[in-house]
């Protein structure tokens, strides 16, 4: 899985504090898509255990209230099983 980025902190994607990923890939193509690059699956960079240990880390800060996950598409079958495990 590639990625587009991660923010921390976040406060736009979610309530509260937030850590958000931008997942690279996405099959719907829709005609407004703001962000057409990020349809791409090699959009971005390689999702890799350093990322993960990133945004674990951050998860455990008692001010963070959760994962967003966006993307792209976080829901495509190349990207779910990915994120299941951190989720």
């Amino acid at each position: 899985m590639y990625y587009a980025d991660i923010k921390y902190p976040d406060v736009a994607n979610g309530l509260g504090v937030r850590v958000s990923l931008f997942v690279s890939g996405c099959r719907r193509h829709c005609l407004e898509c703001f962000n057409k690059g990020a349809q791409d699956f090699k959009y971005g960079k390689p999702f890799t255990d350093k990322e993960i240990t990133f945004i674990e880390s951050k998860l455990q800060l008692p001010q963070v209230r959760g994962l967003s996950l966006l993307g792209g598409e976080p829901m495509e079958l190349e990207n779910v099983t990915e994120l299941l495990p951190l989720c």
